[in-house]
């Protein structure tokens, strides 16, 4: 696993707890899939990087900073990605990666 995926993997655990379905691996499929919805929905929502980012005040402190920390893994990849291209000579700008 990725080490985003594995923060992906520690947030949707949390909202497993969050909810009350307890831990991930002795879920339903119906609560799994469940789990799975909200913890997309909350990255999107929480993320800095859509058109208005959500206030995730609400959200505990453990939550914000595994969003937070999936985040700076997410900008990492991308500035690697970045960074390769560059050394294989590709012009590219911030408004490209849309």
């Amino acid at each position: 696993m990725s080490e985003i995926e594995d923060k992906r993997r520690e947030i949707a655990e949390l909202i497993a707890l969050e909810l009350g379905l307890g831990d991930l691996e002795t879920l339903s499929a119906e609560d799994r899939a469940a789990v799975d919805r909200q913890t997309a929905e909350t990255i999107a929502g929480c993320g800095v990087n859509g058109p208005e980012p959500a206030d995730c005040a609400e959200a505990n402190i453990r939550l914000r900073g595994l969003l937070q920390q999936l985040h700076a893994l997410e900008m990492l990849k991308s500035d690697e990605a970045d960074a390769r291209l560059a050394e294989e000579g590709e012009v590219f700008g911030r408004e490209d990666d849309a």
